[in-house]
């Protein structure tokens, strides 16, 4: 439909002009989402495609929690993934990027699009404080809200607003997806701790409830793969690299997770004409695959914060129960 294509293209061009000048010719991903966040894969999905669309070379395609740290020329731009882990809610992701920032000082940093949440106030200025000892790093907000809390405590960096990276998913893969509805409705209901207290577990309207669908062979993958992190880990502190089995995740990681889940997803969101979500990557997949959404937000804001920034005046989205 028009409408969407028209808002698509508009954010996907803010995402350029803003992502455009940092990145280098040749870009390494150091965080991707090895784990069942279908919503943190289309961000991985994005970025990709976005590199490949502007003629980027990837040099290398790590997990989160899984880099090994290789050497790296100072002229390869670190790329670390958008999402909604930056802060103290997912605290190990936050570890891990610290830990990247302070071995690459001499390389540029790129993090792309984050939503911002901090419950413990201490912790902001010791991860601005880390941050800030990089004179090359980028922190990318996807909403004025977070934009604002970076601006206040990570103003010793650079800092900058744009949308998430789900949008440069490219339309070959979401064409095949597109107008199949069947007239049903999905409630797409998260299940872990940003849910909060006072949303509906149930809607009357909904001919499905469900959380994002994680195929069973996919869910072994990802748990043998964190053992073989382990044992990787356990070499590694003995001054040891186990190479084959670092290829191998990352061989894994890149060929069957996104793959698998990203088509998951679109499969999913597909029969449906209406779709009330509680997560935010739902919301920005229907728009991908123009369907009208509704949201109900998470624990501290983040998905009202997304759509009043980049989707207040796009009638498709909306607040659930609002007219």
């Amino acid at each position: 439909m028009e409408c969407f294509e028209k808002k698509i293209t508009e954010l996907r061009q803010i995402i350029e002009r803003q992502l455009k000048p940092l990145l280098g010719e040749r870009v390494l991903i150091a965080d991707a989402p090895f784990y069942d966040n279908i919503g943190d894969l289309l961000i991985w999905q994005g970025a990709l495609d976005y590199l490949h669309e502007n003629g980027h070379k990837l040099v290398g395609s790590y997990g989160a929690c899984f880099f090994p740290f290789p050497d790296l020329d100072k002229d390869v731009t670190i790329l670390m993934m958008g999402g909604g882990n930056f802060g103290d809610l997912w605290r190990p992701l936050q570890d891990n990027r610290l830990e990247i920032i302070a071995r690459y000082p001499e390389n540029r940093i790129v993090m792309l699009p984050q939503s911002i949440c901090y419950q413990t106030p201490d912790l902001i200025n010791h991860d601005s404080d880390l941050m800030a000892r990089h004179s090359d790093l980028h922190l990318f907000a996807r909403d004025r809200t977070s934009h604002d809390i970076l601006r206040e405590n990570f103003s010793r960096n650079h800092v900058y607003l744009a949308p998430d990276m789900a949008f440069y998913v490219n339309s070959g893969l979401l064409g095949p997806y597109r107008n199949h509805e069947e007239g049903k409705t999905l409630f797409l209901l998260r299940n872990d701790k940003e849910l909060p207290p006072s949303a509906p577990t149930a809607l009357p309207e909904a001919d499905v409830t469900s959380d994002w669908p994680v195929p069973e062979r996919t869910k072994r993958l990802i748990r043998n793969l964190k053992r073989a992190r382990r044992i990787s880990r356990d070499f590694r502190s003995h001054g040891l690299r186990l190479r084959p089995i670092e290829s191998a995740i990352t061989f894994c990681g890149n060929r069957f997770i996104r793959n698998t889940l990203t088509r998951k997803g679109c499969e999913f969101l597909r029969p449906f004409s209406r779709i009330v979500t509680t997560r935010l990557h739902p919301m920005i997949l229907s728009l991908l695959l123009h369907k009208p959404v509704e949201y109900i937000d998470n624990t501290y804001g983040k998905i009202s914060a997304f759509a009043e920034t980049w989707l207040h005046d796009f009638p498709p989205v909306k607040a659930y129960g609002r007219d």
